[in-house]
């Protein structure tokens, strides 16, 4: 009876929350204007409630799967029966969502959208089609895999693949820095449905766990890396589309980023509660304070979501200033001392870098005893990586190649070997690499960059080039922990020798991509290139005669203490 009355809790909340909102500030049916086409008042107030269930579905969807990863043996009932369901009508409604959303896009009511034929260029060709159709085809793949017995861990995974395209079909594609906009949304609906999710999962699955305090303590340390997230992405991707605190107050999309904002607040007092006492309730065996107050948070996070839906339809106040067409942000003429004043803070990379140092320090602690040059050496590692994402090298990497093979250099080279000279691989539990395979990885980005169109559309789609940038930096990682330092000395060497004969001998790389920018005052491009090769190659070299020193005096590191480490991880 409790578990019926939280659910249509939830269901009042969300879309009582969406309907006043919208009606509020959103971008709801109007009077006709004679002469202009409309969708009609189907299409006007269906699109945001078939979005609210599209998000429940891939809450509960996601939860699912991280409940079955947190209760472990007791989750193999929820991949059976829960997750293919919930999965099912994710897709079912991102499939509606297409078509809701093709009504819209074309001005017209439903039926006489799909007579037009417009369909198939709409989901192949403009990016809110394409995103939902992409939606679709994740989530039966999820419902496929359930039946085929994946682990879930990989389907939740899959799961929060899957928020992701939507991200770019808002507002935040649109938005002056649109880049920095859609990076921090990513974040912000991977954080935002994991942290719900995730209470809802417990909150469905926990009564019949037979280890529910385990779970809980999991969770909650998922949750708390969540809520923070969830605060940094919202305030940057609300800061992007006000642009001015004066609109936080003075528009009507600014109010609703207020609610959000209310709503955060109170979610956090609920939190510290579940940290507070219903944790310690658990501990003396009492679910019931836990379930209680989960199913009142449940709620209130459905509130946001609807809240959440509405903003999404509500027009965002004018932009300021204008910005680079291409790039999507101002960028000043090059200069050496621009590289250490200009920076661009992208909440999603600097989380995977945050995310590795309190890993770290997590180990290290356990450890007991731990060599401090390991530790300096791995937060030095962390620092490269981090400017070479997003400090002056990141921002000019864009518009100049030699500063973008500097920005490769740092970041699968020097940042990967200080970081491997931490020795990761003694504070958690590991699977062991093949040192082919790790030099494979390594070196296979390089010929898939500057023999194929790669290395363009990296530089102007934001998906591909997070993918790449990531990618070097786990492969970096890989390499020079697995493999010896004389042999990563001789596979960074074939690299440079492949590159030099590419970037000499070959073509000018980003042929159509640095023109297009049309800033007067790059630099000439083969001049530049060489350049570039010269700078990657000096870097690299700097990289290994560090990799190949070792302190003269070293105490190993206790094996008995690393399994110790390894059985506490696991």
């Amino acid at each position: 009876m409790r578990a019926r009355l939280v659910g249509f809790g939830v269901l009042f909340a969300g879309f009582g929350v969406l309907l006043i909102a919208f009606w509020f500030g959103g971008d709801r049916d109007l009077p006709a204007i004679r002469g202009l086409p409309s969708p009609g008042p189907l299409t006007s107030w269906g699109l945001p409630v078939v979005r609210l269930l599209h998000d429940l579905c891939a809450v509960a969807t996601t939860g699912s799967l991280l409940a079955a990863v947190l209760l472990g043996q007791d989750g193999r009932s929820i991949m059976r029966r829960a997750v293919p369901r919930w999965a099912l009508a994710w897709a079912a409604t991102a499939a509606v969502t297409v078509l809701l959303t093709l009504s819209d896009f074309v001005g017209v009511p439903i039926g006489e959208a799909l007579r037009s034929g417009a369909l198939s260029t709409f989901v192949l060709y403009v990016p809110q089609g394409l995103a939902f159709l992409t939606v679709y085809g994740l989530t039966l793949a999820i419902t496929l895999l359930t039946f085929l017995r994946a682990k879930p861990r990989f389907l939740l995974g899959l799961a929060l693949l899957a928020l992701l395209p939507p991200a770019y079909a808002g507002h935040s594609a649109s938005a002056n820095d649109h880049d920095f906009a859609i990076s921090s949304l990513m974040l912000h609906l991977a954080a935002v449905t994991l942290w719900v999710g995730g209470l809802f999962g417990l909150l469905v699955f926990l009564r019949r766990a037979d280890r529910p305090l385990a779970a809980v303590r999991r969770f909650s340390t998922i949750a708390l890396c969540c809520y923070g997230a969830v605060a940094i992405s919202g305030a940057v991707n609300a800061w992007v589309r006000l642009g001015s605190v004066s609109q936080l107050f003075g528009s009507r999309y600014g109010l609703l980023v207020l609610g959000k904002v209310v709503a955060l607040v109170v979610l956090g007092f609920f939190g510290w509660r579940h940290r507070r006492s219903t944790i310690a309730a658990m501990e003396a065996g009492a679910r019931a304070p836990f379930l209680r107050l989960a199913g009142g948070e449940l709620v209130l996070m459905a509130a946001g979501m609807g809240l959440a839906v509405a903003l999404s339809r509500t027009p965002p106040p004018p932009g300021g200033d204008s910005t680079h067409a291409v790039l999507g942000f101002d960028l000043a003429p090059f200069a050496a001392g621009r590289l250490v004043t200009e920076m661009r803070l992208d909440p999603l990379l600097l989380l995977v870098v945050v995310a590795a140092g309190i890993a770290y320090l997590a180990g290290v602690r356990r450890m007991g005893s731990w060599p401090r040059w390991r530790t300096v050496a791995w937060f030095a590692g962390l620092l490269v990586i981090a400017y070479g994402m997003v400090g002056g090298v990141g921002v000019y990497a864009r518009a100049i190649f030699s500063v973008h093979m500097v920005q490769y250099a740092l970041i699968g080279t020097v940042g990967p070997v200080l970081l491997a000279l931490g020795a990761p691989l003694a504070l958690m539990p590991y699977r062991r690499v093949s040192p082919v395979v790790a030099a494979v990885a390594y070196v296979a980005p390089f010929p898939l960059l500057f023999l194929t169109p790669l290395y363009e559309i990296s530089q102007s789609v934001l998906a591909v080039r997070l993918v790449v940038v990531l990618y070097l930096v786990a492969a970096g990682v890989v390499f020079f922990v697995v493999v010896r330092p004389w042999a990563a000395v001789a596979v960074v060497g074939a690299v440079q020798a492949a590159l030099a004969v590419q970037l000499l001998a070959g073509g000018i790389q980003g042929r159509a991509w640095f023109p297009g920018l049309e800033l007067d005052w790059l630099p000439s491009a083969a001049a530049d290139q060489r350049l570039g090769l010269l700078l990657h190659a000096g870097l690299a070299l700097v990289a290994l005669l560090t990799l190949t020193q070792r302190p003269a005096k070293e105490a190993p590191v206790p094996e008995p203490e690393i399994r110790a480490v390894h059985a506490i991880v696991n």
